[in-house]
Formats: structure tokens, sequence, C-alpha cells
């Protein structure tokens, strides 16, 4: 399971993940990535202090809220939906950790807001190794396509 500062739960970030439309396919769904704001953010917006306390505290790899999502139309059963969300949970769990110097470069993890994986039927039947191995090109590919972007 992911730490509970990692995991994404509000609805309204989720939905501006998906607004945001810069999403790369993989092996077993798709990936949407929303990107941070610039450290001023909106113009006129005060600065929270949790934050600027939390930007202070080193030089930590600033990882983003990962939130993983199945729609009821590709599993009706809750427990293959569930099953299908701990895989891929898990496998982007030991990518993270297995993070080395050259991948957070390719990456550009620091760059991302919240991560939305949406999963598909594949996850099922495809092997532990394949959706780690797709996991972990598809945050390649999304550093790549979209790490540039401020």
């Amino acid at each position: 399971m992911l730490p509970a500062h990692e995991r994404l739960r509000k609805t309204s970030v989720f939905q501006r993940a998906y607004a945001a439309r810069n999403s790369v396919s993989f092996g077993c769904g798709t990936l949407y990535v929303l990107h941070r704001r610039p450290p001023g953010g909106k113009p006129g917006a005060k600065a929270r202090p949790e934050a600027a306390a939390k930007a202070k505290s080193g030089n930590q790899l600033k990882l983003p809220l990962v939130g993983f999502s199945i729609s009821k139309k590709v599993f009706k059963s809750a427990c293959k939906r569930n099953r299908a969300k701990r895989r891929v949970r898990e496998a982007y769990r030991l990518v993270k950790n297995g993070f080395d110097e050259s991948f957070r470069q390719e990456a550009a993890m620091h760059r991302w807001y919240a991560l939305v994986y949406v999963i598909n039927p594949t996850a099922l039947t495809l092997g532990f190794t394949e959706i780690a191995a797709a996991i972990r090109e598809s945050l390649i590919k999304a550093g790549k396509k979209f790490g540039q972007k401020q």
C-alpha cells in the first residue's frame, strides 16, 4: 500500500487530471498526468503555510499523488475490480521504490502533481512482471511527452 501522503483521494483532483487531457496509454490502462502549479500558483492566491514548510524540508524528491481507477463497465464484480487495482498499485509501488537517478531524469516525476491510472481488463490477465514493466514504460513515456511543460 502507498503511504497516505502519496494517495490521491479527492474527486476534484481526479477530474482535473482527466480534464487536462495529458494521457499516455500503456499495457493495462491509461495514465493521466496533472502538472504542478508554479511556486506562485494562481495570481493573487495565498501560499499555504504547510506547503512552504514542506518546501523548506530539504532536497527530497517530490513524488506526485497517485490514484487508481477502474470502471464498473470493465468488471461488474467488485472483487475483480479491487484485485486489478491491487495488482497495478503494487506494481507502481515496486517501480517507485526502484527509482535510480537516470529514471528520475527520464520520468520527470518532480514536475507532476498527480498521476491517475485508469485500468483496463488486461490487468488481470497479464503477469505481474509485465504490469510492472508497463508501469515503468508509461512513466518514461509520460516524462518524454509531458515533462518539459510547466
